[in-house]
């Protein structure tokens, strides 16, 4: 740990007085990596430290920047300035002074109350260096003065017509391949890198199932992540719950749960002043405007900002740099509102299809989310979006067949469905699959069998030639298969596993009827957790920042006398370190108390040693006879 200053001596003894609460929030805030942190001391070091406290101000907007530089100026010797006067040189009230500041004081430790205000020396120098390196507009007079950048006027009534056509494009494309994405997570889950991010492999699997470019994914994964549809769970990115929920809804609803999400990750000056800016058609100067807003913006937030444009994009709210109507409407309004701009734009939903001979669905427009539903569960999709295109096939059908449809069903419903009726070969194929469906049953062994087979798992088929081509195929060779008959294999395998995995293997496997039903367990099962549910670690609790928020609060805050013994032993020995006089309150047998400033120069066994600055002579206290200790800055 770095040398302790009297100023992190200070903010140390400031952040006693936090809860658990407080301190992780504060810990969240500016970023302080909880690992590093062993006591309060850690922490106000941290907070101290430059690179940490330009990062900081780096987020801070105009407002709280402008207030925070008129601080430092109207207080040069650091005592702090009336809230009074700095607002008068900020011309607003002192409600408006504070309210701006609050910011400042939360993320920056700024003392702030009714009365006064104090910026900490530490930040002062940041802000003086800032500006020092040529960071443009950092002065007070400048934060004050620089007038924000005036929008540009709207386009024509026909240019903004088609601006929200393609608003309107982009909002439905975004949607549905939001939607493809889950769907993919559902499926299979993708690998997080250890540095961050989704492995290749898996970012290739998701981009192409989604249909969407490998380097737009991490926009359009950031969305969904901001909409709470896809999760990091330790080790993996899943799918959540709410994603099938989201789903099941109109284009409309799932387009504004995405808009309201990108509006509330929105810095909050930022989407104020692009509420107060919105027009349908006006010209994109968010560049600077967001320079203007946040003069001390580093890359983090630049970049942070860049992506935020570019979702902006995805979802129609903006089209070649100007605002589409509905993103004036989600700006300056709500999203219901952008939702009712939208509707009349989207392509209607259809509810039939046409069913064709080449075993083919097309659907004339985006179909019904609930018909879509059920589809996916009878036909793979080839392309979704506008004209959706599904596939029958025997493995899809077989599939339907294992979650309880019968070929009855099937046919029903395709019959509803279908604009052109059901031809003869989807007749056949649904006919056909159903009739060959069960000709290989898997079950559980039981009680003697099981020992005798030294197995768990039975595989009955009265076709053996079907039991030939499983006892030689390779694919099932990790099943590790035994031929005990004719009809007949066993495996040691759990029976769910290996339902799934002759399902997997597109054979016409299915659960063996009696008393113990079993459930198929699928690839996409083994290969992750189960969509939605979280990691052993995540399901703990274990919060590294909440941890160390308790590890620091308990390890120096206790109201109790070893908790201050403690205190105060920390406080002597990174005085002692850093060879900084002290001011210290005694507790004498009598009840009164005395002060001493004394220059540390020993602790062992209890006690502290230091010289008298004022007498010249070295003292020796207990140390439960020290009420305060306070390192002058």
């Amino acid at each position: 740990m770095p040398a302790a200053s009297p100023a992190s001596l200070a903010l140390a003894a400031r952040l006693r007085q936090y809860d658990e609460a407080q301190l992780a929030a504060l810990i969240r805030r500016r970023r302080v990596s909880p690992a590093s942190l062993n006591d309060l001391f850690d922490l106000a070091e941290a907070l101290l430290d430059d690179a940490s406290i330009a990062s900081a101000v780096a987020d801070l907007p105009r407002a709280s920047l402008s207030a925070l530089a008129t601080a430092v100026e109207l207080d040069p010797d650091g005592r702090g300035v009336s809230v009074a006067e700095l607002a008068a040189r900020l011309d607003a009230s002192p409600a408006d002074t504070i309210a701006v500041l609050q910011t400042a004081a939360e993320r920056l430790l700024v003392v702030l109350d009714d009365a006064q205000v104090l910026v900490p020396a530490a930040v002062g120098a940041t802000l003086a260096r800032r500006g020092g390196e040529g960071v443009p507009g950092l002065s007070a007079d400048a934060l004050r003065e620089a007038p924000a950048p005036s929008p540009l006027r709207p386009i024509d009534a026909d240019d903004i017509a088609r601006l929200d056509r393609v608003a309107a494009e982009h909002a439905f494309e975004c949607t549905v391949r939001i939607g493809e994405l889950t769907r993919s997570l559902d499926r299979t889950p993708a690998k997080l890198l250890a540095r961050g991010g989704v492995s290749l492999p898996d970012a290739r699997r998701v981009a192409a199932e989604a249909a969407i470019s490998d380097d737009g994914l991490g926009d359009h994964l950031a969305l969904a992540r901001s909409a709470h549809l896809v999760d990091d769970s330790a080790d993996r990115l899943v799918a959540t719950p709410a994603a099938e929920q989201w789903r099941s809804r109109s284009v409309g609803e799932r387009w504004a749960t995405l808009a309201d999400a990108w509006r509330d990750a929105l810095p909050e000056p930022l989407r104020d002043e692009l509420g107060r800016r919105a027009v349908a058609g006006a010209g994109d100067r968010t560049a600077e405007l967001v320079s203007w807003l946040y003069p001390a913006a580093d890359g983090p937030l630049t970049e942070r900002l860049n992506a935020l444009s570019r979702q902006a994009g995805l979802l129609g709210i903006s089209v070649e740099g100007r605002a589409s109507a509905i993103g004036a409407a989600l700006l300056s309004d709500s999203s219901a509102a952008a939702t009712r701009a939208l509707a009349p734009l989207l392509p209607p939903e259809v509810r039939q299809v046409y069913l064709q001979h080449d075993l083919t669905i097309v659907s004339p427009g985006p179909l019904a989310a609930d018909l879509d539903e059920r589809l996916r569960g009878i036909a793979d999709v080839e392309a979704a979006g506008l004209a959706g295109r599904y596939r029958l096939s025997s493995e899809s059908i077989t599939r339907a067949i294992a979650r309880g449809e019968t070929a009855d069903d099937l046919t029903d419903f395709l019959t509803a469905l279908s604009l052109t009726g059901v031809p003869q070969p989807v007749a056949y194929l649904i006919d056909e699959t159903a009739r060959r469906y069960g000709s290989i049953r898997v079950g559980m062994l039981t009680g003697d069998e099981a020992t005798d087979l030294a197995a768990t798992t039975s595989i009955r088929s009265d076709d053996t030639a079907l039991i030939d081509t499983l006892s030689v195929d390779t694919a099932l060779t990790p099943l590790g298969l035994s031929r005990v008959g004719r009809h007949r294999l066993v495996s040691r395998l759990d029976p769910g596993l290996v339902l799934g995995t002759l399902i997997d293997a597109r054979y016409p496997a299915a659960p063996e009827e009696g008393e113990h039903p079993i459930e198929p367990v699928r690839a996409e099962r083994r290969r992750g957790r189960a969509p939605g549910t979280r990691s052993p670690a995540a399901a703990s609790g274990a919060d590294p920042v909440l941890e160390a928020a308790r590890r620091l609060h308990g390890a120096t805050s206790s109201a109790g006398a070893a908790g201050g013994d403690a205190w105060v032993a920390r406080q002597w020995e990174l005085a002692l370190r850093a060879k900084l006089p002290v001011h210290v309150t005694v507790r004498l047998p009598d009840g009164s108390e005395r002060v001493f400033d004394l220059e540390p120069t020993g602790i062992a066994a209890g006690r502290v040693r230091g010289r008298d600055l004022a007498a010249d002579v070295e003292r020796t206290l207990p140390i439960s006879s020290i009420a305060t200790l306070d390192v002058p800055e």
